[in-house]
């Protein structure tokens, strides 16, 4: 059964709310969730990250104006924003598509933004810093970090412990990286290649490591179109960007007759100790997800090509997404289950200890069965001894709730009834994202395909919606935060 709960933690105790006094502003009715932009065009592929203050930076696409505009919005601990609706203006871009950019946060608390770039001669590679008050700190142009006129795509972008900022992207068939100081002077030279070998690269995602150094993962097609699908990654060294890890890159998965999916380009999670852990799924030889973390120092903790989720030789598995708590050392990950003619849908999740070793079976903990109901945009989060999951449910064209559940340690339930409500708008719900903060809750934000526009919603640690000033013992407590933020290495 779904629910839809506003009931107040019992056993909390009250906090300072942290920037505003102003009434807060997260919905507590699923029908009525945050509209972060409602302007007349379409606005679509939303990001989030939190911010040490409590708040959070939401950024998208809006083409109200004719091209993919990139815009950005502060909302406090409440949900108030704190700059005006439908967000700043970062760049007024030509007619650039809604290829993947980077939203990040850096250790002062400006947004870092990383996209494709057409407002010059060339299409290339800009990076914003956007500060707590909507200035533009590094003006209206951003720094352009590529250069040729080469065809680029796909960039990431990390704030790193050294206050500086690092950026990765593709180019051409290779994947380049670049560092940036507090003003926007670029300090690796024209930039990092990490492509050794032949055939073709594409970046997946970047985050902190230790020290003032950043990891980036990026895929490497093996041969000619239509040849097997690698999942590589690499430690930059803070001073020059030089390999830390392997010349040739730790292989996080490069099986032998294996691949990852064509395009599928799957992000990381920092493990809180300058390593990351990393969650992927194969379509050959089978459709499985499989799990890996690697140490600061490069060395993988599980088994090479990582472990699967679930060995039900029944069933199939797709888009996973993990998450990490850094006290136990524990991994937690959901994935979308499949039937074997892949026409229905189920909601697994595991943990697996600090060895790999799965703890919920070999199959997984079932949170939603097998139905026809499509189930997308699976997002995982660290929730005391146990994980947050949540999922766009699609029981019908044009009809896309957003639900969540929550797991303790041992893998049951902890909310009766076990799923809560985050939106039921009866409208196309996509591209769900979501962080926690640190106040000790998550937040979420989305786009309504019809009319396209961007929302937003908050979810405490009893299922139940709406901002209150408090810290939950129930294991939404506020503490490091150093797991999901990408400012905290």
């Amino acid at each position: 059964m779904i629910r839809s709960q506003h009931a107040v933690l019992v056993g909390a105790i009250v906090l300072t709310m942290i920037g505003t006094t102003a009434r807060a502003q997260w919905p507590t009715d699923p029908a009525t969730p945050l509209v972060v932009a409602d302007r007349s065009g379409p606005q679509v592929q939303p990001k989030i990250t939190s911010i040490s203050d409590g708040g959070f930076y939401i950024s998208w696409f809006d083409s109200s104006t004719g091209g993919y505009d990139v815009y950005l919005q502060r909302l406090d601990a409440g949900g108030n924003e704190m700059w005006p609706h439908d967000g700043v203006l970062v760049a007024d871009r030509g007619f650039s598509s809604t290829q993947d950019y980077g939203l990040s946060v850096d250790i002062m608390g400006n947004a870092l933004l990383a996209f494709r770039d057409d407002r010059g001669a060339t299409t290339e590679i800009t990076v914003s810093k956007i500060g707590p008050d909507g200035t533009l700190l590094w003006g209206a142009g951003g720094v352009q970090v590529s250069s040729g006129g080469l065809f680029v795509a796909a960039p990431r972008v990390t704030g790193t412990s050294d206050g500086n900022t690092v950026v990765g992207w593709t180019s051409e068939n290779t994947v380049m990286a670049q560092k940036l100081d507090p003003t926007g002077a670029l300090l690796w030279a024209a930039g990092v290649t990490l492509s050794p070998t032949a055939g073709a690269f594409s970046a997946t995602d970047i985050h902190p490591s230790d020290s003032g150094t950043a990891i980036v993962s990026f895929t490497h097609q093996t041969g000619s179109f239509g040849s097997p699908i690698h999942l590589l990654a690499q430690k930059l060294a803070a001073a020059n960007g030089a390999s830390l890890w392997d010349a040739d890159h730790v292989k996080v998965y490069d099986e032998a007759g294996g691949s990852l999916q064509f395009g599928n380009y799957p992000p990381f999670v920092p493990d809180g100790s300058g390593g990351a852990v990393f969650a992927w799924y194969t379509n050959s030889p089978s459709l499985q997800c499989r799990v890996q973390r690697v140490l600061s120092d490069g060395t993988e903790v599980f088994a090479h090509q990582g472990v699967e989720t679930s060995t039900n030789a029944a069933q199939l598995r797709v888009s996973p997404s993990a998450a990490f708590n850094p006290t136990t050392q524990e991994l937690f990950v959901a994935w979308r289950e499949l039937n074997t003619g892949q026409s229905q849908s189920a909601l697994y999740a595991q943990k697996l200890d600090a060895s790999g070793a799965r703890q919920w079976t070999d199959n997984g903990s079932q949170l939603m069965p097998l139905t026809a109901d499509e189930i997308t945009n699976v997002t995982t989060l660290v929730v005391g001894d146990g994980a947050l999951v949540s999922w766009v449910h699609t029981p019908s064209f044009g009809n896309d709730p957003i639900y969540a559940t929550r797991v303790n340690g041992d893998g049951a339930f902890v909310w009766g009834p076990p799923i809560a409500e985050l939106c039921i708008l009866p409208t196309h719900s996509s591209r769900l994202v979501g962080v926690m903060g640190s106040e000790g809750f998550a937040a979420y934000a989305w786009s309504d395909g019809d009319p396209g526009d961007i929302y937003a919603a908050n979810l405490n640690g009893d299922g139940s919606l709406g901002y209150t000033a408090l810290v939950f013992s129930d294991g939404f407590e506020s503490g490091d935060m150093s797991a999901w933020s990408d400012a905290v290495p």
